[in-house]
This record gives structure tokens, C-alpha cells and sequence, in this order.
């Protein structure tokens, strides 16, 4: 490292594909057999899953407990071979870390890679998404040989920025996101270096957090270290080594024969953000989805250019990361989770783009535009498959985020900043043949919990006064998406809290239908002041607000200072007895609302998931009010009147196009959506350059 420049390594990021195969790699490949190979394989994936579970069981902070977590086992080159992992683009982007590790510490005498060895990073650089996303990683050595490394990576809810609960709205550079650490080693001889904890303790608002999630990777890890030394003594280093590579080859393979029985075409869906941070605006992320052959192209020219003071920003390689979620979780769900899938993908972005960030720019906000962008490649996704996979082809799971943050003094006195955790409560997307899954959990973490509302409570200042389903939360179509959660909590035993929120879609939706499907509809935040909540619930009063339905109600009895806030809402002073609301969406619907079937309208009725408004205006379906029986002749007739009224709405195509395309938002809200209408147009002439503050 000292023979090169100090600062970001701009080439180890490009390294997302597999690296070529080692002459040890390929000696090692054929020394299992087929079946041989498939037991191997099965063994590795479940100590991977027991490093998984380990490290949910540890942790401290809120992801990390209800299952945001990507564990992986790497190639001694850095590859992801095999993963256990509720949150895939974690597990890919874990490799980018690995491999400088592999490039600058094996070979520096000051540093070093040895057994015993611990990586710690958190750099979003290197990790992808935001710096509040952290990972531990292990060499594993035998006999003085190195066979592979171990990571895991999960979000920590408090990375030291200018606002706590590890994203901040308010950045203008990477210089107010806090910690931003690049892969250093914080142990060796199999012990965590204390003079390091500490410094990492220092620069966060909740050192306990922040330290016990170390220690929960490092315990995971080294047990799937331990594991994976007892396969190598039974099997043999060189068969180790060569049956991991042997994983990556075969993944890679497959994806190219899966994407080559799919149909060429071209596929385009712009997506739209309504929020730079602390301020409403617009921007775009422009995808162009290319099937050729057996690649698949993500395209992004005419995306809006790159935010240079505002934290709506994103590397390439987060992007890479998310699209993932797709591929491993949909597209390829049949084969190993690896990198070996990117050998099917290629990618173009944009110089100084939204997507491709440079220089000291902030990125605290990515994941926005990265979840942003995946719903897009849902949606691209579903009309490439449809033909192949029509199961596969389904509206995307809410994709706005809705995420409280807060930081300051728990119950106990304790310091505390981290986020609840409803976003893994948001319904899934409709299906050809099926409603959504309501509350499924996160599209990028399926496989991830909301947790009960006691062990939130626990330790965390708030007091659930209600976690349920709220209606009309999804979108509508001939299978509705997947019911969203309402939020409302009350604060506990704490007046030294700071309470935000972090998401979009509050003026438009985030999360699109399909096939005719509708979208989700906008959230946003409502929290009251001085409420007099406390006294609603002492006296027993029924009559207080269970629903977000109820909140608001004009019937609702809660008064006090009530302020209503885009969801993404930077942090403010929160005191005992406050109370806050927000709602994670549902998924999008699929198909015509008028072809549902009446009997699933009434259905969600009488569950309280559909307004009678919605059921009528919508789905044209007629319940009567007293009964609640369904008056299938009136359903007709309905129906038969919202047809005709939509072909008299009807209009030539390039009459539409003609007056749309005259059509433009207000000039306030474009400062950073570049040129108008197509951002390109401006990214080809002279636009200013991201620059080191």
C-alpha cells in the first residue's frame, strides 16, 4: 500500500465478476465427483446458514436481530462462492472488501493476512450501499495455507453522521455521513484489537451497538471458520479450494443458458424520485434492460446527473449490489447465490450520473436510488420472463422505504440511535394468480422479520400503541398487492430523543403495478406534540386511535401539536408522551381492478383492507352497506359503466403524447433532475464535475 496513492482503490471496485480460475483452483476442480460435489456443496451452504442464524442471534442492533444479514463464503481470491443471507446485495457486494484485501494487505509487511486475522469495513465504497452498512471478515487458514475467507455483513443502525440512526438527509458530502471505513484489520492471533474497538465506540452515538454487532460477526464467523476447517480435513485443501471455484463455474454457466432461452428485446422503465434529502425534487433513473443472446445489459443513459450537495446519490457497484435482489432472488432463484451470476450481466453508466457517483459526494441517501432503480428492474424483469415464466413475472414489493430513525437516551439511561423495524413488514407484489403476501417483509431482505412489538419495546423508548394491517395500503388490480403495516408509537420513559424518518414517495408513488395493475399509494409521516395519548390510554378510553384508519378519522380524539411530514423528515426533538405515525405500503397489483373477482373485493371489506369508496370507484363492486352481502347484478351494471366510461375517456396515442409532452413540473423542483425532459441531453454538454471538497 505505501508504493501506491492513499484514497479509494477505483479498479478493485470493477472486480464484481469472478476472477480468473487459479492453476490451484483448477487442480482442485475435478477432484470430487459428482456426487461427492453435490454433498460438498450442501455441507458448505449449511454452515453458511449457520453463521447466518449465529450472528442474528448475537447482535444488538435492530437488523441484525430480525435477519438483515448476508454471511458468505469466498473464494482465497475473494469471490463469493456460496451464501446464507436474507439480503443478497450484502453477500455480492461483500467480495469488493475481500478483494483489497487480497491486493494490498496479503503482500504489506505492516499489515498483513495471517491466521487469526479480522477485516472490519464499512466504507460505502467498497460495501455499496451506505456507510451504515458494516461487515467483519476471516481469513481461514490450514496447515499455513489459505483456502478461503468467511464475511458477514449486516446494517448497523448508527454510523456517526450529522444525524443519528445511520442515514442523514442533510449531507452535502461524504464528509457528514460519519464513519467511513475503508477494509482495515481489527484483530489478529484471534483477538479483537481493543485500541480500535474503542476508536469505533468513540465515533458512534451508541459504542454498544456498534460493538457488540463486531463481536456477533466475529463469533458467527469464526464458528463457519472452525466448520470449515473440519471439511478440509476430511476432504483435502485442494479439493476445498477447487470445490468453491467449481461453485462459481457452474452458477455462471447455468445463468448464461437461463438467460439465453429467454427472449431478445429491449426494455425500458424510467423511475422518478420525490425527495433530494431535506427538500422535495425530482430526479430520474433512466433503465434500459437489453436482452441479447446470453447477456443481459443494464443501460442507464439519461439519468439524471449526479446530486454534488445532496445525499441522493449512488456508486455503480450499490447499483450492481441491488439488482441482485432480483437476479438471485427471482430470475436465477434456481441457482447458487454468487457472482457467478454477473457473467450473464452487463452494465453502462453514466459519467457523474445519480448512479455513478464520484468524488467526495454524499451517498447516506443510496439506498433510496438503489431500491428506486431495482423496482425498475422488477418491472423490466417481469415483461422479459413473462413468455419464459409467467409465475415469475410479478408486480414489485413495495419499494419506497418508510423507516423510522432515532438516537438519543433509551428507558434504561442507555445512549441509543438505530430504526424500528416495519420496513420488513411491507406487502409483496400480486402475482399472475395471486394476491400478494400482505406484510411479506422487505423485498431486499425476504427472508427478514419485523420482530414482536415487545422485544422493541424492550429496549427501545417507545410504546407501541398499534402494528397492523391498514387499508388500501397496496396497489389494486385483478390481484391486489400484499397489505402494508401502520405504525403508531408513543414515547417512553425518554425525553432525550431525536426522532426522523427516512424513505419516498410521499407526493408520488414509489411502487408501481403491472399488467394494469395500480401503484401504492403515497405515505408520509404524521406525529403530535404535547398529545394527551397518555391520558386516552390511562382512563381506559376505547375510543383512541387503533388504525391508521382512525388517526384520521375526524373522529379521532388524540389532540395536541399534530404536524404532518414528507417521510423522509430529518430528526427532531421527540418527549415523553409524543406520539408518531407512519405506514410501510403494500405491494403493487396486477392486472384490470374491474377483473377481480367480486367475492375477493367483499372478502377484503370485511376485513378492513379495502374502503367501500375503493371497492365502488375502483372495483366496481356493490356491497350492501347493512349485510355486507355482495349485490352481484348492481356489480354488473357498475362495471359495465366504468368500461364505457373509460372508452369514452380514450384518446389517439399521439394525441396524448402530443398534449403531454407540453406538460412541466414547476422549475423549483428540477434543480436536480438536469436537462428537461431527458437528463442526456445536458450530461453530453459541459456539466459541472464532482470534485474533492
Amino acid at each position: 500500500m505505501s508504493q501506491t496513492a492513499y484514497g479509494r482503490d477505483h479498479e478493485v471496485v470493477q472486480r464484481l465478476r469472478p476472477e480468473p480460475i487459479t492453476a490451484e483452483e483448477q487442480a482442485g476442480m475435478g477432484l470430487l465427483d459428482e456426487v461427492e460435489f453435490e454433498i460438498f456443496r450442501h455441507k458448505i451452504h449449511m454452515i453458511a446458514l449457520e453463521g447466518k442464524e449465529t450472528t442474528m442471534k448475537l447482535g444488538a442492533s435492530t437488523a441484525m436481530r430480525f435477519g438483515d444479514v448476508a454471511f458468505g463464503i469466498f473464494t482465497c481470491q475473494g469471490d463469493l462462492a456460496v451464501c446464507a443471507t436474507g439480503i443478497y446485495h450484502h453477500a455480492v457486494l461483500g467480495q469488493i472488501p475481500l478483494k483489497y484485501v487480497v491486493k494490498h494487505w496479503v503482500d504489506e509487511p505492516s499489515v498483513g493476512v495471517r491466521e487469526g486475522d479480522s477485516f472490519f469495513y464499512n466504507d460505502p465504497f467498497y460495501a455499496g450501499v451506505h456507510n451504515a452498512d458494516m461487515g467483519l471478515a476471516v481469513p481461514v487458514f490450514h496447515e499455513g495455507r489459505l483456502i478461503c475467507f468467511i464475511g458477514a455483513a449486516v446494517h448497523t443502525g448508527e454510523a456517526g453522521g450529522n444525524e443519528p440512526g445511520g442515514t442523514s438527509p442533510s449531507a452535502r458530502s461524504k464528509y457528514d455521513e460519519g464513519l467511513l471505513v475503508p477494509p482495515i484489520k481489527i484483530g489478529e492471533n484471534y483477538q479483537l484489537k481493543e485500541d480500535l474497538l474503542n476508536m469505533l465506540a468513540a465515533m458512534t452515538r451508541d459504542p454498544r451497538t456498534m460493538i457488540l454487532d463486531i463481536k456477533a460477526r466475529l463469533a458467527a464467523v469464526r464458528i463457519a471458520q472452525r466448520r470449515i476447517v473440519e471439511v478440509v480435513e476430511e476432504r483435502g485443501a485442494d479439493a476445498v479450494i477447487g470445490g468453491l471455484r467449481r461453485i462459481l463455474k457452474m452458477t455462471g454457466e447455468a445463468a448464461r443458458r437461463k438467460v439465453a432461452a429467454l427472449n431478445d428485446g429491449v426494455f425500458r422503465q424510467p423511475r422518478f424520485l420525490d425527495s433530494v434529502g431535506t427538500d422535495p425534487g425530482l430526479t430520474r433513473i433512466n433503465l434500459t434492460v437489453i436482452k441479447r443472446g446470453e447477456t443481459i445489459t443494464m443501460d442507464f443513459e439519461g439519468t439524471s446527473p449526479a446530486a454534488l450537495d445532496r445525499p441522493i446519490n449512488s456508486f455503480f457497484q450499490g447499483i450492481i449490489g441491488l439488482s441482485c435482489v432480483y437476479f438471485c432472488g427471482w430470475l436465477f432463484h434456481d441457482l447458487p447465490a454468487n457472482n457467478g451470476l454477473l457473467e450473464a450481466i452487463d452494465w453502462k453508466f453514466p459519467e457523474d450520473s445519480m448512479v455513478n457517483a464520484q468524488g467526495d459526494t454524499s451517498t447516506s441517501l443510496a439506498p433510496l436510488v438503489q431500491v428506486c432503480f431495482t423496482q425498475g428492474v422488477f418491472l423490466c424483469g417481469a415483461r422479459m420472463t413473462y413468455s419464459y415464466d409467467a409465475a415469475r413475472a410479478v408486480a414489485a414489493w413495495y419499494s419506497g422505504f418508510a423507516i423510522p430513525v432515532f438516537g438519543g437516551v433509551n428507558q434504561k439511561g442507555e445512549p441509543i440511535a438505530d430504526i424500528t423495524p416495519e420496513i420488513n413488514a411491507t406487502g409483496g407484489g400480486a402475482r399472475c394468480d395471486l394476491d400478494g403476501v400482505d406484510a411479506a417483509g422487505a423485498f431486499f431482505a425476504t427472508m427478514s422479520d419485523c420482530g414482536d412489538v415487545e422485544t422493541t419495546e424492550e429496549d427501545r423508548p417507545f410504546l407501541y400503541l398499534f402494528r397492523n394491517f391498514f387499508n388500501t395500503s397496496y396497489g389494486h388490480g385483478r390481484f391486489r398487492g400484499g397489505a402494508g403495516v401502520g405504525v403508531g408509537l408513543k414515547v417512553h420513559g425518554s425525553s432525550v430523543l431525536a426522532l426522523g424518518a427516512m424513505g419516498a414517495g410521499a407526493r408520488f408513488p414509489t411502487t408501481l403495478g403491472l399488467f394494469g395493475g395500480y401503484a401504492v399509494p403515497p405515505t408520509f409521516v404524521q406525529y403530535v406534540h404535547g398529545s394527551n395519548m397518555g391520558e386516552l390510554l390511562a382512563s381506559g378510553d376505547h375510543a383512541r386511535p387503533t388504525t391508521l384508519e382512525e388517526v384520521y378519522s375526524p373522529d379521532n380524539r388524540e389532540s395536541g401539536d399534530r404536524h404532518f411530514h414528507d417521510v423522509n423528515m430529518t430528526v427532531r426533538p421527540f418527549s415523553d408522551g409524543d406520539t408518531y405515525y407512519i405506514a410501510v405500503g403494500g405491494g403493487g397489483g396486477y392486472g384490470d381492478p374491474l377483473e377481480r373477482e367480486p367475492q375477493a373485493v367483499a372478502r377484503d371489506l370485511r376485513s378492513g383492507l379495502v374502503t367501500q369508496w375503493a371497492a365502488e370507484r375502483v372495483y366496481g363492486v356493490i356491497v350492501e352497506a347493512q349485510t355486507q352481502r355482495l349485490d352481484e347484478a348492481a356489480t354488473k351494471e357498475r362495471r359495465d359503466e366504468m368500461r364505457k366510461a373509460r372508452l369514452k375517456r380514450g384518446r389517439p396515442y399521439a394525441e396524448f403524447v402530443r398534449d403531454w409532452s407540453k406538460q412541466r413540473p414547476p422549475a423549483e423542483i428540477l434543480r436536480y433532475y438536469g436537462t428537461y425532459p431527458d437528463p442526456a441531453e445536458g450530461m453530453r454538454s459541459a456539466l459541472p464535475k464532482a470534485v474533492n471538497l
